[in-house]
């Protein structure tokens, strides 16, 4: 009896020693995101703040030369600023209006049986790497608008604000539209089903009541919009035209027709071979990028609180119309003063709602066109230079070979996630299951992953080259690669398994308490086993973002055409190898082909992620 007392002891403190230990290892992985985005701030103002003060604050933000080659040399970003302004306001005037109208069709005019097709490829949308959107704007896009500005104005050569800003608008869509639609459908559905009772059409009960209880979430989705259009990279440098100059107004025809540089494009255009100064004053362009993003991250927080604390009063807000709505009722208040017959007044209630009808049907049509249209581009032709020479063990100046690629891209995401996952799942067991709800640790945590999700892929890049290149010595290398997008995908990691932690049923805890498990059994046991599926949804999405990630990779992994051999190995992925591709101007077959791979990879990814995510509904 001793010997079992004595066991039985043994037994317990061991698992509490667990308990206690495995508790402080959560902790610590919930506080690596926080970590991460002190060091990224860190390092980036400890090297872009000297090349400031040495300029002058107030020449490097409104200065309009960028010579670094003049003596002495000028840095003055203000026409990059104006750039990336023009460009995010070009791709907002045209993403948001066919954006939310995509929303309003997917929310309530969307046929079933097209729903099912419609979402999925709008998903897909969002999956194709910014690569492939910038070789499609280069091929397709640069040659549209090249003959219409030969026609039009006195010449051009295709890149332009306006290539920029249409490729940004397509890009933006699934963002706007996925916000936007689940905002719509979160508004109560009896508000519809009343107007409806008042009399109203189904497009007037639609744009007069529930768009404007959703438009707290619709501005939220332009915001983040806006985000993703001001950090892009990769697709913006390919068609912008790269020009480091004042661009011209595109209030005038000739301006949107001209070539600009962006504050992203500046980065990745020069990096590879600036030094001093030079280099310093394109992180310091960097750390004025992260002020623009966190100033759009402040605001999205701001209307996510205040969505949150006014679900109550929803109602006391359909009142308060957004100014497109009064401008409406301008319209209607002017026509009053024609006194028009009830007949006339009907029949022209009846052609607004037609041509509300027609719209959303238009725009959703060409959501729609625009991906089948990139799609349809890159396979027809692609597929035909598929040839067996592209999968040869070595890739050379004679035969550009994408299996060293798609091997060291295999090699990326195996890393990658031996890294992330652990840390993004440690995280979300903490946030869930080892925490109070709203405790300070909570939002510390969830708002330093919020920022961590908003910064753009070329900033990670930056921090990797001073960090992982610099500080710690790794070179051009595979593990320099994948620590830094360990920290790109951790939000998104972490997201998703908090998700799917919290549709675990409170039940199954209290099942395993009450058997006698202790917190820790019961968490690997029976809540990670539960939470599974949702777990692995959200980790094949990061495998995709891997796969498509660019402008991080160039500054950290290098674009070296062999197998890495080992982990300090300079490497090239496969969206790398496509960007060098088609940057070369020679090999555009073989780019085409490269990028048939990549969809085809991307949408296998989405396949299998809206499987799992069927799966999980039905469960």
């Amino acid at each position: 009896m001793d010997n079992l007392g004595s066991k039985t002891k043994t037994g317990f403190a061991r698992r509490r020693f667990m308990e206690s230990f495995m508790g402080i290892v959560f902790l610590a992985c919930a506080f690596v995101s926080i970590v991460a985005l002190l060091l990224i701030a860190l390092f980036l103002l400890i090297n872009g703040f000297p090349a400031m003060a040495e300029i002058g604050f107030l020449n490097f933000l409104t200065g309009d030369t960028w010579q670094p080659g003049n003596n002495p040399p000028e840095f003055g970003i203000l026409p990059f600023i104006i750039g990336s302004i023009y460009t995010t306001t070009g791709a907002v005037l045209i993403g948001v209006p066919i954006g939310i109208f995509t929303a309003v069709f997917l929310s309530y005019m969307c046929p079933k049986w097209l729903y099912k097709f419609l979402k999925p490829a709008i998903n897909l949308l969002a999956g194709i790497p910014s690569v492939v959107y910038g070789f499609f704007g280069l091929m397709v896009l640069v040659p549209i608008i090249r003959s219409v500005s030969l026609s039009l104005t006195d010449g051009g050569s295709g890149l332009s604000i306006l290539t920029a800003s249409i490729l940004l608008g397509i890009m933006i869509l699934p963002t706007i539209i996925a916000i936007s639609e689940s905002s719509i459908k979160a508004t109560p559905r009896h508000y519809y089903e009343g107007a409806l009772a008042l009399g109203a059409s189904k497009s007037r009960a639609v744009f007069k009541v529930i768009v404007p209880a959703a438009k707290s979430g619709i501005f939220a989705s332009i915001i983040l919009g806006v985000g993703r259009a001001i950090g892009e990279t990769m697709a913006v440098i390919a068609v912008v035209g790269n020009q480091p100059r004042m661009p011209v107004s595109p209030l005038w025809i000739d301006g949107i027709f001209r070539g600009a540089r962006t504050l992203t494009a500046n980065i990745a255009a020069e990096m590879s071979y600036a030094e001093g100064l030079h280099r310093d004053s394109l992180i310091a362009t960097g750390v004025v990028l992260i002020f623009f993003i966190l100033i759009i991250n402040l605001l999205f927080n701001f209307i996510n609180r205040k969505r949150s604390s006014s679900k109550a009063s929803l109602g006391v807000r359909l009142s308060k119309v957004g100014f497109v709505q009064k401008f409406i009722n301008e319209i209607y208040k002017f026509l009053d003063t024609f006194k028009f017959k009830p007949a006339v007044r009907r029949n022209i209630s009846k052609v607004v709602d037609k041509l509300r009808f027609s719209a959303t049907w238009a725009f959703a049509a060409i959501t729609l066109s625009a991906l089948l249209f990139v799609i349809f581009h890159i396979l027809s032709n692609g597929i035909q230079h598929l040839t067996p020479s592209l999968f040869e063990w070595q890739s050379n100046s004679d035969n550009v070979s994408m299996m060293p690629a798609i091997i060291n891209t295999l090699f990326m995401v195996i890393l990658t996630l031996l890294f992330a996952v652990p840390i993004g799942v440690f995280t979300s067991i903490y946030l869930v299951e080892y925490t109070k709800r709203g405790s300070r640790v909570v939002k510390l945590v969830r708002s330093a992953t919020e920022m961590l999700a908003g910064i753009p892929s070329i900033v990670y890049g930056l921090f990797g080259f001073i960090f992982f290149l610099g500080v710690l010595g790794t070179g051009y290398s595979l593990i320099a690669g994948s620590l830094t997008l360990t920290i790109m995908i951790l939000p998104l990691v972490i997201r998703t398994t908090e998700e799917a932690l919290k549709s675990v049923p409170d039940g199954y805890r209290e099942g395993a308490f009450a058997l006698g498990s202790g917190k820790l059994r019961s968490v690997f046991k029976v809540v990670l086993p539960s939470a599974m599926p949702g777990i692995l949804a959200g980790v094949i999405l990061a495998t995709g973002r891997i796969v498509g990630e660019t402008a991080a990779l160039i500054f950290t992994a290098g674009t070296v055409a062999r197998v890495a051999s080992s982990f300090f190995d300079s490497t090239r992925t496969l969206s790398v190898h496509m960007w060098v591709l088609s940057g070369e101007g020679h090999n555009i077959p073989e780019a085409y082909a490269t990028a048939v791979v990549l969809l085809l990879i991307v949408l296998t990814l989405n396949l299998v992620s809206a499987f799992i995510a069927k799966r999980i509904q039905k469960g």
